[in-house]
């Protein structure tokens, strides 16, 4: 059987060769909706299969990008990753998805890896311990971009949520159910991640001292013990909820102790997690515009692959979803 060329496809579809070689390499802003669908019906009625090796060595790309979360188990890594699969998929990318764990090893194992696949671009939840690893991928002018985190020490770009801002409007939410005190309950560690350091900062700034407040902090596997041993179940008390994982411990905590989270005290947690609107009685959250940092950083890693200069970075508003 004679092997079908990109000539063939091109005199089925009635188009020039270099208008498919355009839709092969996923430029569809170069043509039509109309041309587009002629190419992938002649492809596909011609049985036309691309020699993608032979093609990405001649183009120098291998249409794939990595990502590398933090942990995959928290609801913004795994909607972020699922957009940026969407945005893949339509323009002819593979993603790879790698999840570190927030361990400095694994993460610099998995950038070792994805660089000897040859991947376009990277976008990573950074951990604060292989900054020398990302100031060589700056330098080299290699194409990634940071999710969620950024590193001051490193001229990468970082798209984020607003954090200061996402408390504020916890806080507000809270002041107006008149709560006498604040509370806040989230995770720490010791690599003081972006997210952790300025929610829980922008906490105590916003309040201020004339209020009263506390912190309630720790590592994932004690939070929850933390939580028993330092929480004031004051009546009228406000609690912000750092995180989805410091959520699902809290509620756990409510659970056992038989707190009404209607009369007793009242909670608005940071991620608009799925839980969140089946729980009674419903939780208020902040919402992530996951999308919207999705897109930007997506595009911004493309852009730079194609040779255009980085986007600036961007802090994107959270959205308060009233329950």
């Amino acid at each position: 059987m004679e092997k079908i060329t990109i000539k063939d496809v091109a005199k089925h579809a009635n188009i020039s060769a270099s208008t498919v070689s355009q839709y092969l390499n996923g430029r569809y802003n170069y043509m039509s909706e109309a041309t587009r669908q002629r190419i992938e019906e002649s492809i596909k009625l011609l049985g036309y299969h691309p020699n993608y090796m032979a093609r990405n060595l001649k183009n120098r790309t291998t249409k794939t990008i990595g990502i590398i979360v933090s942990n995959i188990l928290h609801h913004f890594a795994v909607t972020l990753t699922r957009e940026i699969e969407n945005y893949c998929d339509r323009d002819g990318y593979n993603l790879i998805i790698c999840n570190a764990d927030d361990d400095p090893d694994k993460e610099q194992k998995y950038i070792d890896g994805l660089l000897e696949k040859q991947v376009d671009g990277l976008i990573i939840m950074p951990t604060t311990e292989n900054t020398m690893l990302y100031q060589q991928l700056e330098k080299r002018g290699f194409p990634v971009v940071f999710v969620d985190r950024n590193i001051s020490t490193v001229g990468i770009p970082s798209f984020k949520l607003d954090n200061h801002q996402a408390i504020e409007q916890a806080i507000s939410y809270l002041s107006e159910k008149n709560v006498r005190m604040y509370q806040y309950v989230g995770v720490s560690d010791a690599m003081n991640l972006t997210p952790r350091v300025e929610r829980m900062e922008a906490f105590n700034s916003i309040i201020g001292e004339e209020v009263e407040k506390k912190t309630i902090t720790a590592p994932t596997n004690d939070l929850y013990d933390t939580i028993v041993a330092e929480f004031d179940i004051v009546r009228g008390c406000g609690v912000v909820i750092a995180n989805d994982f410091a959520l699902m411990t809290f509620l756990k905590y409510v659970d056992t102790h038989n707190i009404d989270l209607v009369e007793d005290i009242h909670i608005v947690s940071i991620d608009d997690i799925p839980l969140a609107e089946v729980y009674r009685p419903n939780i208020s959250t902040i919402a992530q515009p996951i999308k919207d940092i999705a897109e930007a950083a997506y595009t911004t890693v493309m852009n730079k692959a194609e040779g255009s200069e980085y986007t600036r970075p961007e802090h994107f508003a959270g959205k308060l979803i009233r329950r």
